[in-house]
């Protein structure tokens, strides 16, 4: 049974037991530390597997975990299991760095009395409450029969407001704001079992964690993960993602390679790790599910969709960035309504497969 780690120690007792060794990459803002573990061999060019830029997203998580030991490969493998260490750790403990100390925040009647008894309300529409406290922004959402993730709901709301009203989130800018999963009914996250992080640009771009690889302004979590990138300079690198817009199904976020080489190598590892997840039994993402996320999606076969950064128009996520600068790169997408075992085995299968026919390419 894969193992859903509650706290962020429980994790990195985790990560050191089983990794040959566990580096620091840089500390974040509540001073919990960003760790690369090494497993695999000695062959290069290394493997690089992360997961968690979206806390709420924990089966990707646990399976970067288990791949520090698991995964079987001659190559180097480095693995940051997750990007978002405070997040992780709930809503709460996300409230304690605002307010000062730890409160209970087990309700929305809490976390909205919270917002507004203790916060500057910037926003306030229906049930959707956005605060600052201290320094952080803090938004709450409910979940509702019309809403298929509340979190997400919010989000879409948040990047209109910052286009029709931008003056509403100016003490925003450059600042971290914490959102409410609301994700009842999901294994490993829940309604306030962790935080969503915002990632708010100088510019006011309402952006996430998964962004800013290729800007000069980057909070530390994609500069760390930039960084050891530069270092280990890996040949394959894998994003552990998941939806709440799909129920159980799964794709595959491939990426367009810039050498005719690297799109040959890129279109074996898809095809082969789409037919082995259906083998599993899996069932594959329809056309509306991936166009939930946006149109900047083309899908070659089906559960394989290419995502085309420049069509999004925001800042490169880690895949991206991975895919144009070093090598091949593959997301996944699990829906996040299917069991915990069976969202880490999906994304166990991909790596694995996907490193199979990497292998086969170095051997």
């Amino acid at each position: 049974m894969a193992q859903i780690y509650w706290t962020y120690n429980e994790l990195l007792e985790e990560v050191h037991r089983r990794a040959q060794s566990v580096e620091v990459l840089g500390h974040t803002v509540d001073g919990s530390p960003i760790v690369a573990a090494r497993g695999g061999g000695s062959k290069l060019p290394a493997v690089f597997i992360t997961a968690g830029s979206h806390s709420t997203e924990q089966a990707g998580v646990s399976a970067a975990v288990s791949c520090i030991e698991e995964l079987e490969t001659e190559h180097q493998v480095y693995v940051i299991p997750t990007r978002d260490p405070v997040g992780m750790q709930g809503f709460a403990h996300v409230l304690s760095l605002g307010l000062g100390e730890r409160p209970e925040a087990d309700d929305f009647d809490q976390v909205e009395s919270l917002l507004r008894d203790q916060g500057e309300v910037l926003f306030e529409e229906d049930d959707l409450l956005l605060s600052l406290i201290g320094e952080y922004g803090y938004a709450s959402a409910r979940p509702a029969p019309e809403r298929a993730c509340a979190q997400y709901f919010f989000y879409q709301r948040l990047q209109r407001l910052a286009k029709e009203h931008p003056d509403a989130l100016e003490p925003l800018r450059g600042r971290r704001v914490w959102m409410t999963p609301g994700q009842t009914g999901v294994a490993g996250t829940g309604d306030l079992g962790r935080a969503y992080t915002l990632i708010i640009s100088l510019d006011g771009e309402i952006l996430h964690i998964n962004r800013f690889h290729d800007t000069p302004w980057s909070p530390i979590e994609p500069r760390a993960t930039r960084d050891l990138m530069a270092r280990i300079d890996p040949g394959i690198s894998f994003d552990l993602h998941e939806s709440q817009l799909m129920e159980d199904r799964y794709f595959l976020s491939a990426r367009r390679q810039p050498d005719a080489t690297n799109e040959e190598w890129e279109q074996k590892a898809a095809s082969a790790v789409i037919q082995a997840i259906s083998d599993s039994g899996a069932t594959l993402a329809r056309d509306e599910d991936v166009s939930a996320l946006g149109n900047w999606f083309d899908t070659s076969e089906p559960g394989v969709c290419w995502l085309d950064a420049g069509r999004r128009g925001e800042g490169y996520n880690l895949a991206d960035f991975a895919s144009q600068t070093y090598g091949l790169a593959f997301g996944t997408e699990m829906g996040m309504y299917g069991t915990f075992d069976g969202r880490v085995n999906l994304a166990m299968i991909t790596v694995r497969t996907a490193v199979e026919v990497f292998s086969q390419r170095h051997a």
